[in-house]
């Protein structure tokens, strides 16, 4: 089979998968919507009750899950690249819990602000994950250049310091601050909306072409920096390029989707076992990936234990865990 089409049936397989899924889920709850009602209630509702299930409260969840489970897992794959450490991760290298503290802090500052300055949470948490990403590149360069090594050990420091300030900030808010933000920092999509859907479009439209463009620098640097250079390529500046475009990524999803771990570890090893290790197949196989395993736990969340509730960062821990104490082992 040639590569091409190799490539092309890696890609069309998981799409199916995703559209699969999305059918599941939308299938999924308390409320059930036949599925020869679908599409009638999108086009032409004759169910309002149905119309206002699918879409105001399924559909927006279900692409809100998507498109997280997407910028996330294309965060941690541009990381592992970046760091040379197969365990990289947004919450490993700490930008969950620096995001997850300045969007805390946003929220303990303005706590009766209205839904719309939403729009804001993404810049707070850009911010925090940046000063949590510009502590760890400041710890981990050594003679005027990063060592990758350095990173993920910063990063566990970094994630435990910022971890210690919101348990201190969360013991003196309110009740029902707390109980928001507590939610918050368990990753969970419940109640999400398409306000919180068109906050989150607008940087992935950015983003992610954006680091598509650099599928081939993420190659090269696999090689080495030593080759990498050999190549032209400006590693130090390339790194900082990359590190800051996977910052913006994870904290622009973790800003709505709460402190959701493990997708950007373990959607891009998924991946490579499907699609191998060249970034032109391996990013957009690692967004499918990803996208697909977050609904999954989300409807598994939301279904399992109805009318309960699981947050879906707590599902994707106890489904991920055990893959990445395989990679550890396997990579130690």
């Amino acid at each position: 089979m040639k590569k091409k089409e190799k490539i092309r049936l890696v890609l069309g397989a998981l799409l199916i998968g995703v559209m699969v899924v999305v059918l599941f889920s939308i299938n999924t709850g308390y409320s059930k919507i036949p599925y020869a009602d679908i599409w009638s209630s999108l086009m032409a509702p004759k169910n309002p009750d149905s119309s206002v299930v699918l879409l105001q409260i399924r559909l927006p969840r279900i692409i809100l899950a998507l498109l997280c489970g997407m910028g996330l897992s294309l965060s941690g794959c541009i990381l592992q690249a970046v760091t040379e450490n197969p365990l990289a991760d947004p919450g490993i290298l700490g930008i969950n819990a620096g995001a997850g503290f300045m969007v805390m802090l946003f929220l303990t500052l303005f706590p009766s602000l209205h839904i719309k300055t939403m729009v804001y949470q993404p810049v707070f948490a850009m911010v925090g994950g940046l000063l949590a990403a510009g502590i760890l590149y400041g710890f981990s360069k050594r003679n005027g250049k990063v060592r990758p090594p350095y990173l993920l050990l910063g990063g566990i420091g970094v994630s435990a310091g910022f971890s210690s300030i919101m348990l201190i900030m969360a013991s003196d808010m309110e009740n029902s601050s707390y109980q928001l933000v507590a939610r918050w920092l368990a990753g969970n999509i419940w109640g999400s909306s398409w306000h919180q859907v068109k906050v989150l479009i607008p940087y992935l439209l950015f983003l992610i072409p954006f680091v598509l463009t650099k599928m081939d620098i993420l190659d090269m640097l696999l090689l080495g920096e030593e080759a990498s250079m050999a190549l032209g390529v400006r590693v130090e500046k390339e790194r900082r390029i990359l590190l800051i475009a996977a910052v913006a990524l994870a904290a622009s999803c973790i800003s709505v989707s709460g402190g959701i771990g493990f997708i950007g570890l373990v959607a891009p090893h998924m991946a490579k076992r499907i699609a191998g290790v060249r970034h032109r197949v391996l990013m957009p196989s690692s967004m499918l990936v990803g996208g697909l395993f977050l609904l999954l736990a989300d409807t598994i969340g939301r279904s399992l234990f109805q009318p309960i509730e699981i947050p879906v960062g707590i599902v994707i821990s106890i489904l991920a865990a055990p893959y990445f104490l395989y990679l550890l082992g396997r990579h130690t």
